[in-house]
């Protein structure tokens, strides 16, 4: 279920995204008002949740061998798993791409940037060189972050590179097609930059 439930949702917020870069350039501003494709994002990223909840929870409780073991097991992991939808990252990143393509200047705007709970400074550096990021990449099967240039080179040297992120979980090696430019971040960091140098 969870082959065919992540790529419709990719396909969803895909979706999402073009209506709202159709409405950046052809809407009248009632369409390139932010609140409702917010509101529609925390609804998308609420399911998305609870989706990933209510599968850590069935996988964790797999190995019970009553069904009241099973339940009391699964029961006390969907309780104990509460999320602010947000605070997570997909809604944020969501939140920030749609205020980049729709006016900056719209109160709707402010109003949702009040509700969105952003982090007040975004970790810079890569984790290879020690060096600030110019050019991020995102890991997909980790969500690390690395500079292109470093984590290209190291793969180059060495093609069983893992996740050079301390601590890091993922076992597989990093190949390039794993690694997937992060425009958002990198637009992140550049007006991150611009305020610390005002």
């Amino acid at each position: 279920m969870a082959d065919m439930f992540n790529p419709n949702l990719e396909k969803i917020f895909e979706s999402v995204n073009s209506t709202i870069r159709l409405a950046s350039e052809f809407g009248d501003p009632e369409q390139q008002n932010i609140k409702p494709y917010a509101a529609l994002a925390e609804k998308l990223v609420g399911v998305e949740a609870k989706f990933n909840i209510h599968n850590k929870a069935l996988r964790e409780c797999m190995n019970e061998i009553t069904l009241e073991e099973f339940d009391r097991r699964y029961q006390s992991n969907i309780s104990a798993s509460k999320s602010n939808v947000k605070a997570l990252k997909r809604y944020k990143d969501f939140i920030a791409q749609a205020k980049m393509l729709l006016s900056d200047n719209d109160d709707n705007a402010q109003d949702v940037d009040e509700d969105l709970q952003v982090e007040d400074t975004i970790c810079d550096i890569d984790p290879i060189t020690k060096r600030p990021l110019e050019i991020p990449v995102r890991n997909k099967k980790c969500n690390h972050v690395y500079e292109k240039a470093s984590i290209e080179m190291l793969i180059k040297n060495n093609p069983r590179t893992r996740c050079p992120v301390m601590g890091c979980a993922a076992n597989q090696y990093v190949t390039l097609t794993d690694l997937e430019e992060d425009k958002m971040l990198q637009h992140k960091l550049m007006l991150q930059r611009r305020r610390s140098s005002d």
